[in-house]
């Protein structure tokens, strides 16, 4: 097993039972204790969890994210505009790598109704939605299917994404803080996000106006990493580095 597929688990041992021990891990994934000590000291330099004598909890509570079903039907009008507005910034015929997340499949849906784009992803949603589009060259990356969202992730997600360059990533974090930057609440997630971010030309991040000023528990990266936010015209102003944030009026989505 590799470290960031124990150090997944670990994370949903402590969501589940609150605290691990060093122990318990050794003997559960059959290594050593200094083994399990290196994972637990990375999760603690990443703020994921809290090293205590034994093991581990987790670190500052963080309110679990909703199911994928859940969310689908959250904030449907902004993500509707957001994947509108994000349309702006895509020209036709290139190339994207598009995260799993329910505003990214919004985004998926008017870059479908539109045509002519080459989508990688690692969203089964995702690759179904542009299979219905003119001229859509889509793959649906390789990997472990997940239990909640309809993607795959791990280490063969992660070297398929490395054989690739696109010209944009489109990513849907969790939350996004001024401080902190993009945090999705899946390390999982977080690695299959970031890695599409370093395979790109052009970073654009897709955030509805709830998840400014919030921050989940795995970092994606620095805030000067990303090109463009685009959110809904709802959201207080909310400036990159490089002041590239666009604002999406719902109301040109709702129908």
């Amino acid at each position: 097993m590799w470290s960031h597929e124990r150090q997944a688990e670990i994370l949903a041992l402590i969501g589940q039972d609150g605290k691990v021990s060093a122990n318990g891990l050794a003997a559960r994934f059959n290594v050593s204790r200094e083994t399990v000590r290196r994972d637990l000291l990375e999760m603690e330099e990443a703020g994921l969890l809290q090293r205590v004598h034994g093991g581990a909890v987790g670190s500052a509570a963080m309110e679990p994210e909703p199911a994928f079903a859940a969310r689908a039907s959250q904030f449907s009008g902004q993500k509707h505009a957001i994947g509108r507005k994000a349309l702006e910034l895509i020209p036709a015929g290139a190339t994207c790598f598009v995260d799993a997340g329910t505003t990214t499949s919004a985004f998926a849906t008017a870059l479908a109704a539109r045509g002519n784009i080459r989508v990688i992803t690692n969203s089964l949603e995702i690759a179904t939605i542009m299979t219905r589009g003119q001229e859509c060259d889509t793959l649906l990356l390789g990997g472990r299917p997940h239990a909640d969202v309809p993607a795959v992730h791990g280490e063969l997600t992660l070297s398929e994404i490395d054989r690739f360059r696109a010209d944009f990533a489109v990513i849907s974090p969790v939350a996004i803080d001024r401080q902190r930057g993009p945090t999705d609440y899946e390390l999982h997630e977080a690695e299959v996000a970031r890695a599409m971010i370093r395979c790109s030309a052009s970073c654009i991040m897709l955030c509805h106006s709830e998840k400014l000023e919030t921050e989940s528990r795995v970092s994606i990266c620095r805030l000067d990493e990303i090109d463009h936010l685009v959110t809904d015209a709802l959201a207080e102003p909310f400036d990159l580095p490089r002041g590239l944030t666009h604002y999406a009026e719902i109301a040109s989505a709702r129908a």
